[in-house]
């Protein structure tokens, strides 16, 4: 496959002639202008820690290609001796065919494809997926590539490749900074003053424009920060780039890799007197131009901080909340005066946008954090009975919510004849719906036929869900959905039968000690449902051999879009077979991680063995 997603086009290389383009001179010229080597160069590092972040891959690189080579002043996860290097020779490159098209260039398996797999970079770099964009000049020469790599196969997605693809857009405009700065350089002092100032406008509604979609999909604290890093040294170039954020409990919590904690006169009881927290505190931006300002209006200890870290500059912008501060951002420079009044209002218009997305990232933590608790509320801890091993694996459907409408659940009743035998009333079911909702309704349904079930402990399964069938028309909870209600009972001898009632529920399965795998098929009308309201529950028995172990799941591990019901049952039987003499918890992991890795549907797996 030679590309995939918009935009992202691969052309055959026999088509192109590669050295006249490598050795164009405008291009060559640009490169030479940019003045970036095989050297490290930390905003360029930045970008590629940014797509390794963002895409999860293990190497990401600032590739820029010369006529006879490609170096990588932006590098991050490359294997030694090239992350020392950071080049290597054309021989080992992808990224010139990005150049030669002058398009992205995105490869799912390199050992296949024939614009790359007699590339060197395969063997010695472990170059597998590869997905690069164009980094250009303003006038549209292709100086190299912004690309992630992985070291299996790899599909990219469209998200992936929208990803990186903002990130390019954001390196490529640093890379024309430090051209546009080399050309200016070049003019007379009148003309170099003003068309600097020209630029520095242009770019500073740029940034203004980035910020007000850098944030778009940020999700976590951490993110934020990433892309309030990004967004400054786009434009601002500060050397030193602090934040702090409150938690719950009004706690300042510095990033972890702040050099300011790791100062010499830096102590906690420090923080609350640093611009960090004077600017939450006074809800407005500090300018201190030079050290003779900062050292006018903070203690000696942090003034010796900025001498620590080589500051001659600082602004601190607080991130106002609706009810309160939430953090703030401290950027320094190592030259004074180089901060201007228009570059303050682009600050904090910076620090307004983060501070809506470091909300929201908290809003969101707080609803994952609520919907934990509900999960933990509503899940069974299942009960430790003598004789029987039970585990059980449930996986929502919306990763985001951790909850869903199925269940399992087995819980403990009075024995209809001795006190000195267990049994137990066990039920897997689904509820109709998604999210939240479904599962308020889940935990409801559960506790009522748990309910049911301890009020007729002598009546059989069908009566128990007919009971619930009752309250839950009778209360309005208007349920529906498919539940498979069972009584496990321990006979005198110490062995235990079942006896189970189905309500439109895939049918349980019996795996027996020599791996013979049987469904319980029979099995009545769904519940809830007015067309299905006042029919015959039916009960069923079976006497359990020692050693088998009964399986109850919910239909996501089973039915999937496009593909058939019958066969994700057979696979599950076959499944089944082979796994039956593994132990309960890694029988009902391997089922979930083999069939529905990532299934659209809520799964519950349940196994009980008798031993």
């Amino acid at each position: 496959m030679a590309g995939q997603g918009e935009g992202c086009r691969a052309r055959d290389a026999t088509s192109v002639d590669g050295s006249a383009d490598l050795g164009a001179p405008d291009r060559l010229r640009a490169l030479e202008h940019i003045g970036l080597t095989a050297a490290p160069d930390e905003r360029l590092d930045g970008f590629a820690a940014w797509v390794r972040e963002t895409l999860d891959v293990p190497v990401a690189l600032v590739s820029l290609v010369q006529a006879d080579a490609q170096v990588f002043p932006g590098m991050t996860g490359l294997p030694e001796p090239w992350a020392t290097k950071r080049s290597t020779p054309l021989s080992h490159s992808f990224c010139q065919h990005v150049v030669l098209t002058t398009e992205p260039l995105v490869i799912t398996d390199a050992r296949e494809h024939p614009l790359v797999r007699d590339n060197l970079a395969v063997p010695d770099l472990d170059v597998v997926a590869y997905a690069g964009m164009p980094l250009t000049d303003t006038t549209g020469n292709v100086l190299g590539s912004l690309c992630a790599i992985d070291s299996t196969p790899r599909a990219w997605t469209d998200t992936e490749l929208t990803s990186l693809r903002r990130i390019a857009a954001a390196c490529a405009t640093d890379l024309r900074l430090r051209l546009a700065t080399y050309d200016a350089g070049r003019e007379e002092v009148r003309r170099d003053r003003l068309e600097a100032g020209q630029q520095r406008s242009f770019h500073r509604s740029q940034t203004l424009l980035l910020a007000s979609q850098a944030f778009t999909d940020t999700t976590d604290v951490d993110d934020v920060l990433v892309r309030i890093r990004a967004l400054v040294h786009t434009e601002l170039h500060p050397d030193y780039v602090g934040a702090v954020v409150l938690d719950e409990q009004h706690r300042t919590i510095r990033l972890a890799d702040d050099p300011v904690a790791l100062a010499p006169t830096h102590t906690p009881d420090l923080d609350a007197h640093l611009p960090s927290a004077r600017a939450m505190r006074e809800a407005a931006i500090l300018h201190y131009p030079d050290r003779r300002s900062f050292d006018a209006a903070n203690p000696p200890a942090a003034a010796a901080i900025m001498r620590h870290l080589g500051l001659h500059s600082v602004v601190a912008v607080p991130l106002p909340g609706s009810d309160g501060p939430l953090g703030s951002i401290v950027l320094g420079w190592k030259i004074p005066n180089v901060v201007e009044t228009e570059d303050l209002l682009t600050i904090a218009t910076i620090g307004g946008y983060a501070s809506q997305a470091l909300a929201r990232a908290r809003l969101l933590q707080h609803r994952t954090g609520v919907a934990h608790a509900l999960q933990n509320a509503m899940l069974t801890t299942l009960p430790v009975v003598d004789g029987l091993r039970m585990a059980a694996r449930y996986a929502p459907a919306d990763s985001r919510e951790h909850v869903g409408g199925d269940w399992y659940d087995a819980a403990p009743v009075p024995h209809p004849a001795r006190r000195d035998r267990h049994t137990l009333v066990v039920s897997a079911g689904d509820i109709i719906g998604h999210a939240l909702d479904a599962a308020t309704v889940m935990g409801q349904v559960r506790s009522m036929l748990r309910q049911a079930a301890w009020d007729h402990p002598a009546d059989p399964p069908s009566a128990v869900l007919r009971s619930f069938e009752a309250a839950n028309h009778g209360l309005r909870l208007d349920a529906e959905g498919t539940a498979v209600l069972a009584r496990l009972t321990e006979t005198d001898d110490g062995a235990w039968n079942l006896t189970w009632t189905n309500a439109g529920h895939p049918p349980p399965i019996l795996l027996l000690p020599d791996g013979t795998a049987e469904l319980l098929h029979d099995h009545d009308a769904l519940f809830g449902f007015e067309l299905t309201s006042g029919t015959g529950r039916t009960d069923h028995h079976r006497d359990i051999p020692p050693g088998s172990t009964l399986f109850l799941y919910t239909d996501g591990l089973v039915e999937h879009r496009g593909s058939d019901l019958d066969a994700g049952t057979d696979a599950l039987l076959s499944l089944l077979r082979h796994l039956h003499d593994r132990p309960v918890q890694e029988l009902v992991d391997l089922t979930v991680d083999t069939l529905a890795p990532d299934a659209p549907d809520d799964v519950v797996a349940f196994a009980i063995r008798f031993t």
